[in-house]
């Protein structure tokens, strides 16, 4: 995968900055200086990876019958670890990335 491209506005010539447009469902570049919009080509709709790296004590999962504390949002990741008092689960919401852990 190679990097981002820089894109400039080409009214004000300053550095455009991804944002999704809600309204179209889309990725956008703007300018913060002035209303120029730009829309992004599907080969950049990739603005952000996290790719988890884990060891082999961790196992990662995606639930979809969790609930989030904080948003309430019902899809987490869950990983868990074993430590000196035992196992520990680790809950990741999807939505709002809240962390808590739950011990068994």
């Amino acid at each position: 995968m190679s990097g981002p491209k820089l894109r400039f506005c080409p009214e004000s010539n300053d550095l455009l900055y991804p944002k999704e447009d809600k309204v179209n469902k889309r990725l956008v570049y703007v300018c913060r200086n002035c209303p120029y919009v730009e829309a992004a080509d599907p080969s950049d709709w990739c603005v952000y990876r996290n790719e988890v790296q884990h060891s082999s004590k961790e196992k990662l999962v995606v639930l979809q019958d969790v609930r989030c504390p904080v948003c309430t949002h019902n899809e987490a990741v869950f990983f868990s670890a074993s430590t000196e008092e035992g196992m520990t689960l680790f809950f990741n919401c999807t939505s709002c990335g809240h962390r808590w852990r739950d011990y068994v």
